[in-house]
């Protein structure tokens, strides 16, 4: 996009600002990015937001979880994808109340069906640099809208489930208890090596959130995420 003066945030999709009912932080980042406008050091102007979105008032002070077991067998499949494809079918019955209640499904924006995205990131933090997509997109689209189509699957999912949770409580176990999070960080890492300067910038300011990226670091040198 080149954009002149850019001000990325660490919040979720659709919520630019934060979180709602917030407006003392919201200004905040209003003017975090107004104050782009004063700089004379570009373009362009690359800058980051300093402070993750507060936390969402809920119902209860209960913690919400949405625990996952590894224990269907993928033995068939690559070692790396067995926690995540055992993840999602757990998840998958979930997902169909979701869509039941709802009535449909949110289309997938890379044109990829799930497994394929899954499959996808499993090459590229393998180290393949450059494999096959069966999309008409660049590989850094595809890889970027893949990203989206899984957590959305998941978010998707967790909502199938009995109970109210927040955005934030979602996006926490996400990044914090799912094997698809340590396959996105595991793809993130090896595309911050790769000649497309475009999925460089891509693995270092997109893929994992900011406030997660140590922590699934620290994770994926230690074993390689969650284990079957």
């Amino acid at each position: 996009m080149r954009p002149p003066r850019f001000l990325g945030v660490p919040f979720e999709l659709g919520r630019p600002f934060g979180a709602p009912n917030r407006p003392e932080f919201q200004i905040r980042v209003l003017r975090a990015a107004l104050e782009l406008l004063e700089r004379q050091d570009g373009p362009p102007i690359l800058e980051d937001f300093p402070e993750d979105a507060p936390a969402e008032k809920t119902d209860s002070e209960a913690a919400w979880a949405c625990p996952v077991q590894f224990v269907i067998d993928q033995e068939d499949q690559p070692e790396r994808l067995r926690p995540v494809l055992a993840e999602i079918e757990q998840l998958k019955p979930w997902h169909e109340v979701y869509v039941e209640s709802r009535g449909r499904a949110a289309p997938s924006v890379s044109g990829l069906e799930l497994i394929q995205v899954v499959r996808l990131l499993g090459e590229l933090a393998e180290g393949n640099p450059a494999p096959e997509t069966a999309s008409k997109l660049e590989l850094r689209e595809v890889v970027r809208l893949g990203c989206d189509d899984l957590r959305t699957w998941y978010t998707e999912a967790t909502l199938g489930q009995p109970g109210r949770r927040t955005a934030q409580q979602i996006n926490e176990w996400f990044w914090t208890e799912t094997a698809a999070a340590y396959l996105i960080a595991a793809a993130a890492a090896e595309l911050a090596h790769h000649e497309d300067p475009w999925l460089r910038v891509l693995a270092a300011r997109a893929m994992v959130p900011r406030g997660y990226r140590e922590r699934l670091s620290s994770g994926l040198k230690q074993s390689k995420g969650p284990q079957p």
